[in-house]
C-alpha cells in the first residue's frame, strides 16, 4: 500500500508548504476510479471525511446554539467547521498548501471539540 501524501524527512519544510494533494475527489474521478477493484474497497469512504466532517460542525453549533452562554463558546464551533471549508476549498479545486490542510483537518477539530468537551466538562463538574 502506497501513502497518499510522502513527507521529505530531509526537507520538511518546502514539502509542507507546496501544493496539497488532499482533495475531495469530482463524480467522474469517482466513477473513474470504480473500474479498479482497489479503488471499489476505498469508494465507500470517499464521502466519510466530508460527512463526518459536516456532522461535527453541525452538532456543535447546535448545541452551542441551544446551551451556550458565552461569545467564545462560539470559537469552538468555528473550529470544528474549519474542515468542512478545508474540504469545500479542495472541491472546488482552490490551491492550497499541505500544512494549511494539515491544520483545518487535524488541529482545528482537535482543538476545537476537546476544548468544547474539556469546557462542558469543567462546567458540569462545577455546578455539581
Amino acid at each position: 500500500m502506497t501513502a497518499l501524501v510522502s513527507i521529505d524527512t530531509t526537507a520538511p519544510v518546502p514539502t509542507l508548504l507546496a501544493a496539497s494533494p488532499l482533495s475531495v475527489p469530482s463524480l467522474a474521478a469517482l466513477q473513474a476510479a470504480a473500474s479498479s477493484s482497489l479503488s471499489t474497497l476505498l469508494l465507500p469512504s470517499a464521502g466519510l471525511v466530508p460527512g463526518v466532517a459536516l456532522l461535527l460542525a453541525v452538532s456543535l453549533l447546535a448545541v452551542i446554539a441551544r446551551f451556550g452562554h458565552s461569545w467564545t463558546t462560539w470559537l469552538y464551533a468555528l473550529a470544528a467547521a474549519v474542515p468542512v471549508a478545508i474540504l469545500a476549498a479542495g472541491a472546488v479545486g482552490v490551491a492550497r498548501p499541505l500544512l494549511v490542510d494539515i491544520v483545518g483537518l487535524v488541529v482545528c477539530p482537535l482543538v476545537g471539540a476537546g476544548g468544547f468537551v474539556f469546557d462542558a466538562g469543567r462546567y458540569l463538574f462545577a455546578t455539581r
